[in-house]
């Protein structure tokens, strides 16, 4: 299997780089991201990113601070 980037312009895919691995005629599958399932999975990977780095910080915190319980990306959508 072979997964290419690209977009489409006026029914034809155009691919991001040129694909050398691919000879003759091959069957294909292309699946058409819209532009908000992209701002969507920028945002939860934003997220997971800031979460992360939460929890990953060595930062000493003064007074009594509540406690933050993060959700799983899986129990979020």
């Amino acid at each position: 299997m072979l997964i290419v980037d690209g977009f489409l312009e006026n029914g034809v895919f155009i691919p991001n780089k040129p694909l050398f691995d691919v000879k003759g005629r091959q069957s294909a599958t292309l699946t058409i991201s819209t532009n908000d399932e992209i701002d969507r999975h920028k945002q939860i990977l934003a997220w997971k990113q800031f979460g992360e780095a939460i929890l990953n910080s060595d930062e000493e915190l003064e007074g009594s601070p509540e406690r933050i319980n993060f959700k799983d990306i899986e129990e979020a959508v």
